[in-house]
């Protein structure tokens, strides 16, 4: 009989430790870049992926997901969001914290080496940087060929 009480109780107690682990939401449907923040850094998010409050998505522009709470809500978020997981479901009453972010694409000139001669010849390169302003940070991806500003040449 003591054994049974026993038994009883901690299955009792363990019932909340485990309900504590429990994430707010699951990160239900992702298609395109999908950023999650746990702590210090944006990194790729994964279909699946457990996501407590505070947790912030970055959905970027052309890209879309969705979170399933645990209650069973569903929400959907679109490109170009940056979406702060709330303490408790968007069903169950909590406000949503979603902001849309604009991103600027800005392209640089660079040199190349071109011609029969090896003379230098200047031409625009095909380098991108896509800059996002997010809460104060700035997030960057730069794309495309490397160049110098520097108008010495460069003795082999």
């Amino acid at each position: 009989m003591k054994q049974k009480i026993a038994l009883a109780l901690a299955t009792l107690l363990a019932v909340p430790a485990l309900a504590a682990e429990a994430p707010m939401a699951v990160l239900e449907h992702a298609n395109g870049t999908v950023l999650v923040n746990q702590g210090e850094t944006f990194v790729t998010a994964s279909e699946g992926q457990a996501l407590n409050p505070g947790d912030r998505l970055l959905v970027m522009a052309g890209s879309e997901a969705a979170l399933a709470f645990a209650d069973g809500c569903a929400l959907p978020v679109a490109g170009g969001s940056l979406l702060e997981v709330p303490e408790a479901s968007p069903c169950a009453g909590a406000s949503v914290n979603l902001q849309k972010v604009q991103p600027l694409v800005a392209q640089a000139e660079t040199e190349s080496e071109e011609g029969e001669s090896g003379e230098a010849a200047k031409k625009p390169a095909n380098t991108g940087a896509i800059v996002a302003v997010v809460g104060g940070v700035a997030l960057i991806a730069v794309a495309g060929g490397g160049g110098s500003d520097n108008d010495r040449p460069v003795s082999p």
